[in-house]
Parts: C-alpha cells; structure tokens; sequence
C-alpha cells in the first residue's frame, strides 16, 4: 500500500510537463487504485494528459484488462470516446476493438448514448428551426459542431464493439443518420451497415447511391457480393 500511495503522491507533485513523460513511461502499474488514478486523468485535465493517458490505456488493455470492467472505467472511457481531441477519441476507440470482453461491456452503453444524443439533436432542431439530416436551413456553428462531432466518434466506436445483440436498435440509429447531412455521418453509418450481419438492404442502397464517395466505398464490396 505504501508503494501505492508513494507513486500517487510521485504524479501529484510532477507539473505538467514531467507528468506527460511520467505517464508515457509508466510500464507497470502496481494496483486497482493507482490505475483508477491514471484513467481518472482521461478527463477533465489538460489537452497533453489525457491525450498521453488514451495512449497508455492502448498499452494497458490486454495486460490489466480486468481493470477497465468497472463502471468507473467505463464511464471514464465512454466520455473519452468524444473528447474533443479526436486523437483522444482514436485512441479509446482502439482499446475497445483490442478487447472483447470491454466491447461487450460498452456496446449497449454506447447504444444508449447515441439514442439519447438523438433526442438531443432533433430536440436542437426544434427549438432552432434547424435541421440535422435532409438540410433545408443548415446552418454551422459551435453548438452544432459538438453534437455531430459526438456522433461520428459514438458511432466510430460503435463499430468497434458490434455484435447481433442489439441489431433492432441499431438499426433504428442507422435508418436515422443514413439520411444526415455531414457527409462523415453517413459514411459511419455506411461502415456500421457493412459490418452488421442483417443489414437492410434498402438502407445499403442508400449508401450505394449516396452522392458522397467516401460514403459509396463504404459500401461497393457488400452490395457488389449481394447482387452476384
């Protein structure tokens, strides 16, 4: 225990920059409570932190996986999946497709927040005569930004922890963002259609003929399978 608190004391008196290399070259780490400390820093700290501490997590998943099952770990990687560093969000993304067992401890949660950011988004149109997918009135700002920003990362990571579990809700999710605006959107849902066992194939159709290659690419392989 001494050697614990020893090492939690060592970071809390490093400045910024010594703890940045101080997490990149913390190879072992001796307990449950000094590993809580680390992925605590994932939020709420400053740009370089948690961005050093999304990279050691990449590092630390297969060796401590146990570790990241609680639902403090979780809830620290579910908010990482959109910060708003998007190397940040990569790095989450990573250690969720580098571990089965916290995919499958993710996955409805993910599920869960990406239906509630839909209410937000169509709640967001309403009150600002605005709208998110078959733009009439689009207009950018940061507001806005943030909430498609937060989608393309859920959706991301999403498609790192798929399973044909929740295939009904998800393609609730899909028939939603298939029609949106921001074209990345689209081509996530193409991705998440590509990898779902029952795609619809009226929603794969869709990504076929979408105006947007990225989208289209998504797309060519499953659809070109299906009609040979």
């Amino acid at each position: 225990m001494g050697d614990v608190n020893n090492t939690i004391r060592n970071i809390e008196n490093l400045g910024q920059f010594e703890l940045i290399f101080f997490i990149l070259e913390l190879d072992e780490i001796n307990s449950k409570e000094e590993f809580n400390y680390i992925i605590n820093l994932l939020t709420n700290h400053d740009n370089p932190i948690r961005e050093a501490v999304s990279l050691k997590l990449e590092d630390y998943i297969l060796k401590y996986e146990n570790w990241f099952l609680d639902e403090f770990s979780i809830n620290k990687i579910l908010d990482g999946i959109i910060d708003i560093n998007p190397n940040v969000s990569r790095s989450i993304c990573k250690l969720i497709s580098a571990s089965k067992t916290l995919a499958g401890k993710v996955e409805k949660q993910i599920i869960e927040r990406i239906n509630l950011l839909i209410l937000n988004l169509k709640k967001f149109e309403k009150e600002n005569n605005d709208s998110f997918v078959n733009a009439q009135r689009n207009v950018k700002n940061h507001a806005k930004n943030k909430k498609i920003f937060s989608l393309y990362w859920y959706l991301e990571a999403l498609s790192c922890c798929l399973s044909d579990k929740y295939s009904d809700e998800i393609i609730k999710i899909l028939n939603y963002a298939i029609d949106f605006s921001d074209y990345t959107i689209r081509e996530k849902t193409a991705k998440l259609l590509v990898k779902l066992k029952n795609a619809p194939l009226e929603l794969l159709q869709k990504a076929n003929s979408d105006k947007n290659f990225y989208v289209k690419i998504q797309v060519y392989d499953k659809i070109t399978m299906m009609i040979s």
